[in-house]
């Protein structure tokens, strides 16, 4: 599907429904070709997870944080001024 930058403002609907419908929307711009629209999942087939960042769990073994809300008091307890 082609569609002009003043078609995001008039067929948003008929746009999102050819992204959902997994088809390419180009965009263009004075008779240009400017963008192209993929869905999510075509243009990132293999989306990694949470479990997959080498970040994920890394603080699950700290014992000061078991209580969340209570750690973040601690912190913001030492800016307080006098």
């Amino acid at each position: 599907m082609n569609a002009t930058m003043l078609d995001f403002r008039n067929r948003m609907p008929e746009i999102q429904d050819a992204i959902m419908r997994k088809e390419r929307v180009t965009v263009t711009s004075h008779g240009r070709p400017w963008a192209v629209i993929v869905a999510w999942q075509e243009a990132n087939p293999q989306t990694p997870s949470a479990h997959d960042c080498a970040a994920a769990g890394m603080w699950a073994d700290r014992d000061d944080l078991a209580n969340p809300v209570e750690y973040v008091r601690g912190l913001r307890a030492k800016r307080r001024f006098a």
